[in-house]
């Protein structure tokens, strides 16, 4: 052990930057691979092209960079509401270092783009939503069949205009066949879904 990590150790510096070092050396590499461009690029053009001024609703905020691109193509001053309760990652982080690195993305977002990211349930959401209808609601969160179909119905019963996801492929069979159930894909890039619009058929 060199002479600074000694003096580090014992005056308990080290302790203090640890959690920090930690989220610093992580971030860059924790949002790698969860949506890739393709999919960021459909995404933001259905952002994009909403008709409605109504919030935008993300269930899954994961770490961030889904609700950072809606943010920067949605309308201004048009409501994005990104739900997670931080009960899962795939990086193996605890829900604290999930928190902070997730709140580190969007601060600015939050400060300035009319973000609110809600530490939540995505049921807890549900039963005590009562804002107006969303432009658009955007699932990306538990992929069982049961979790999408219960997440697509919530979005359809406060009238949604558009609803889509991430996901759809082989990997997520529940994926697939809760949409397919809800009225099938309109259009679909690599694994984001866009939901037919049921009531124009």
């Amino acid at each position: 052990m060199g002479i600074l990590d000694r003096v580090m150790r014992t005056t308990g510096l080290y302790d203090n930057l640890q959690p920090h070092f930690f989220d610093a050396m992580v971030v860059p590499f924790a949002t790698i691979g969860q949506i890739n461009a393709a999919e960021l690029r459909f995404l933001a053009r259905i952002t994009r092209n909403l008709e409605d001024d109504g919030p935008i609703v993300e269930i899954g905020a994961l770490f961030g960079r889904t609700a950072l691109m809606m943010a920067a193509n949605k309308k201004e001053n048009q409501r994005l509401i990104t739900v997670d309760d931080f009960s899962w990652n795939p990086c193996g982080f605890s829900p604290d270092q999930h928190r902070r690195i997730t709140r580190s993305v969007l601060a600015d977002a939050v400060e300035g783009l009319d973000v609110d990211l809600l530490d939540m349930e995505k049921q807890a959401f549900y039963d005590g939503y009562d804002g107006p209808p969303p432009a658009m609601v955007f699932l990306d969160a538990m992929h069982s069949y049961e979790a999408t179909l219960q997440d697509i119905t919530w979005a359809q019963s406060v009238g949604a205009k558009v609803i889509c996801g991430h996901d759809y492929c082989a990997d997520w069979p529940g994926v697939i066949q809760s949409v397919d159930e809800s009225g099938g894909v309109a259009e679909i890039v690599e694994s984001l879904w866009l939901l037919k619009d049921v009531r124009q058929d």
